[in-house]
């Protein structure tokens, strides 16, 4: 998609054009509206968690906390394809190739009905036999859960029409306008969810109004599709035809990978510590993880804005465009590393604080999980800037990326299943350290091999510093207890020199802190 902004294809006619001009005018717009809703919907959630916590009860939540997880596993049945038709979108609005494009809408939205359909009826079918072995059993006030299976199937249903509408509004840049209703509906269906968990509903009748509120972002999808590409937003006619198919699908198998290993990534924790521990244990372990996600998050959309420009240089043969990708990526690697460290540091010295005044200190977890919660933090947000880089390199760039997300996924699984298995929840967390160390150091090297250029420096800023950081920290916390306000000041000043000591190392001074800003501050609406 960015590509096709960057570059579009000289024969587009005028309208594609003013598409093209309104595309990237609302991107600016969308950036902004995303990062303070997501900030202020992050603030929420804290006083969500925690009203619907002391409701709840630990076992009651985890188990609803956990069901939530598999039901966005169920949520892929799209298989990648949401994204494929997002870019086939934007690159035939592009060119203006309206009469393909309508045929190729008529072939996916036949697709995607039947996908729904499969998805829905599997998970309801499936849950059942599954329940068991996943550690779903009724707890205090749970009800029966076979009615919380029938209600999960429409989300998973509703989950794949809602990736083809976001999709398509995606692609033909409708990117603005469902920001602040979904925040919206969000914050009305958690309320909805508090009242009935205060009357004691049993956990299907709690779950209702996450299912009402999917349909309601489906409808909304569907109107802002109609109210900016009418033409987009037909239902009528469905089509099939095999050839059409066949191509959608093997564009969308790499994705599909991608998609499924972010999510593995997010909802396995859970499952296993719900299978293996009791549901009262997970929301020990996912809220613990709060600050680190909101962290990632942030870094990672903050440096969102040099993607469009890595992609159209990796696209361009040029020397001179070639010539750009490297000191930018460069670049773009330093401010991530140094932000994950320093986001790491930042948890690891305040988290107990934090969980103590949000959930009380009953919720504080052990220092080894919050070490594994950090080396995720560090290492995730220090190897994106290749991660991002990898899928752009060449036609084989996302066929490699899909493969190396999909195999470090099944390491994750792997990895914490034995944990499990070991009795060890700390090493659960350390689990996605890993294999996200895998991730980047496997891609990292794909990109190196790509552009010719030594692999050992981007080793050692994108993994082993961010380890090594994440390491010595820990070593601190364990040398110096927060327990008086002068050990307090003794590790916030280790973690200073700590800190400096990563920017030296980086090769970060003022001159690069101020013309990262000045480019964040080009890049937002005026």
């Amino acid at each position: 998609m960015a590509a096709v902004l960057e570059s579009p294809a000289p024969a587009a006619d005028a309208g594609a054009i003013a598409w093209l001009r309104r595309v990237r005018g609302s991107s600016r717009l969308a950036l902004m509206l995303h990062l303070s809703t997501r900030v202020l919907t992050s603030l929420m959630a804290l006083v969500w968690t925690r009203l619907l916590l002391r409701t709840m009860g630990k076992p009651l939540n985890g188990l609803f906390l956990s069901f939530q997880n598999a039901a966005q596993l169920g949520g892929v049945g799209d298989l990648g394809m949401g994204g494929a038709i997002s870019i086939q979108v934007g690159q035939q609005m592009a060119r203006g190739e309206e009469e393909e494009l309508q045929k190729f809408l008529a072939v996916a939205r036949t697709i995607f009905l039947g996908l729904a359909l499969t998805m829905g009826c599997g998970f309801v079918t499936l849950m059942p036999w599954l329940a068991e072995p996943m550690g779903f059993k009724p707890v205090a006030g749970s009800g029966p859960l076979f009615p919380l299976f029938a209600v999960g199937s429409i989300s998973v249903a509703g989950l794949v029409f809602l990736s083809y509408a976001n999709n398509l509004n995606y692609g033909c840049g409708t990117v603005t306008w469902p920001i602040i209703p979904t925040a919206v509906i969000l914050q009305f269906t958690l309320f909805s969810h508090w009242l009935l968990a205060r009357h004691h509903c049993p956990l299907w009748m709690q779950y209702c109004p996450y299912a009402a509120g999917l349909i309601m972002n489906v409808l909304l999808a569907w109107i802002y599709l109609r109210a900016s590409f009418v033409s987009l937003a037909r239902i009528l006619p469905m089509r099939f035809n095999f050839r059409m198919a066949l191509t959608l699908f093997e564009r969308s198998f790499w994705m599909y990978l991608c998609v499924l290993g972010n999510l593995v990534y997010v909802n396995t924790s859970s499952l296993v510590i719900q299978a293996k521990f009791g549901s009262a244990q997970v929301p020990l372990y996912r809220y613990n993880y709060r600050v680190c996600e909101l962290a990632v998050f942030m870094i990672l959309s903050a440096s969102f804005v040099a993607v469009p420009k890595l992609t159209t240089w990796l696209a361009d043969p040029s020397p001179e465009a070639r010539a750009r990708v490297l000191p930018n990526l460069r670049r773009m690697n330093q401010f991530q590393t140094l932000a994950g460290c320093m986001g790491a540091l930042v948890y690891l010295s305040i988290n107990d604080l934090f969980m103590t005044y949000w959930l009380g200190a009953d919720m504080r977890a052990p220092l080894l999980w919050q070490a594994g919660f950090a080396l995720n933090l560090a290492v995730t947000t220090s190897g994106d800037a290749c991660i991002q880089a990898a899928s752009r390199c060449g036609t084989n760039g996302i066929r490699v990326t899909g493969s190396v997300i999909g195999f470090t996924a099944i390491v994750n699984v792997v990895l914490s299943i034995t944990a499990a298995k070991l009795g060890h929840m700390g090493g659960i967390a350390l689990a996605a350290g890993v294999a996200q160390s895998i991730l980047s150091l496997g891609l990292s090297l794909y990109v190196c091999r790509y552009l010719k250029t030594s692999w050992m420096p981007w080793v050692l800023r994108g993994w082993l510093l961010p380890t090594a950081t994440v390491a010595a920290a820990t070593a601190l916390r364990m040398s110096i207890p927060l327990d008086t306000a002068a050990h307090a000041l003794m590790l916030t000043g280790c973690f200073v020199a700590l800190a400096a000591a990563v920017g030296l190392m980086l090769g970060i001074n003022r001159t690069f802190i101020r013309e990262e800003l000045a480019m964040l501050r080009t890049f937002l609406p005026k």
